[in-house]
């Protein structure tokens, strides 16, 4: 009699992990490049994020009650986790009287990333690629034209 349990390959499992992982480098490269000096804690935040998401759902099982508590829990750890991301500036620097906000679309980008984890685990496939390809779109826009000649302020 052994103690070490069977160990079975869950060949659907391990592909919607890796296509979660896909998912986030897609997202965090993005976040990436809108910064002037680099960036590489975006790529691995917003990986870890896509990863962690999924996998909370997978271990759920498939039970619909369990996974709608994971998928509330997750909804609520990234919201702290997105809230660190934003920053007020009341210092009224770069030319501004009022207080600035940045890091929104930042903060976003780990909530949007941690959908798309939950929805590779959750959902189809298809629906996550389809979602990842809309959010590039709007990522790569340039923002507003507010940045007065500076870097993106993510």
């Amino acid at each position: 009699m052994s103690w070490v349990p069977a160990i079975t390959i869950d060949l659907e499992a391990l592909l919607r992990m890796g296509l979660a992982v896909l998912c986030g480098m897609a997202v965090g490269y993005n976040r990436a490049q809108h910064f002037s000096e680099p960036q590489p804690n975006r790529v691995r935040v917003h990986v870890l994020v896509g990863l962690s998401a999924c996998l909370m759902v997978l271990a759920a099982g498939p039970d619909p009650e369990a996974r709608s508590r994971v998928i509330q829990g997750v909804a609520t750890g990234i919201g702290f986790l997105g809230a660190g991301e934003i920053l007020v500036d009341r210092s009224g620097r770069r030319g501004h009287s009022t207080p600035q906000v940045h890091g929104l679309t930042s903060a976003a980008s780990i909530w949007f990333t941690a959908a798309l984890g939950v929805t590779v685990a959750a959902s189809t496939p298809l629906l996550a690629a389809v979602a990842l390809l809309l959010a590039l779109v709007v990522l790569s826009q340039h923002g507003n034209g507010h940045h007065n000649g500076g870097p993106p302020h993510g």
